[in-house]
């Protein structure tokens, strides 16, 4: 037996913010007072089958739903952030290959621009 469940899970919010929650599941505090309209009498209603029974089948449905958004929402922040950091990796590793291929093509440049003044150095010494 338990007095109260409290889960905590990442809610996602947009693909830029998750927040962290720690929410009630037990005791289910939103049908608690759902039946107080403010008006002046009480009004029984009859139930087929019995309100008892209607609600020993809607109460863990209920918390079912419940359990099964918060995990939803875990998955769906952890893709996301999963899905924004392989992003930032790809857009980093693209500007690093970026970085090396001018630091490549300069290098190789400098080796070609050296051969042709030790070639042309030649053709000076020898003419």
């Amino acid at each position: 037996r338990i007095d109260r469940l409290d889960v905590a899970y990442t809610r996602f919010i947009s693909s830029s913010k998750q927040l962290s929650v720690v929410e009630t599941i037990l005791p289910i505090s939103s049908l608690a007072g759902a039946g107080g309209s403010g008006g002046g009498g009480r009004v029984d209603y009859e139930f087929l089958p019995s309100a008892e029974e209607i609600l020993s089948e809607i109460v863990p449905a209920a918390f079912r739903a419940k359990l099964f958004k918060c995990f939803l929402d875990a998955i769906v922040s952890e893709q996301i952030a999963r899905m924004v950091a392989m992003k930032g990796a790809t857009e980093n590793a693209d500007e690093m290959a970026g970085s090396l291929k001018q630091q490549y093509n300069r290098a190789r440049q400098a080796g070609i621009t050296s051969e042709l003044a030790e070639i042309i150095g030649g053709a000076a010494a020898l003419g």
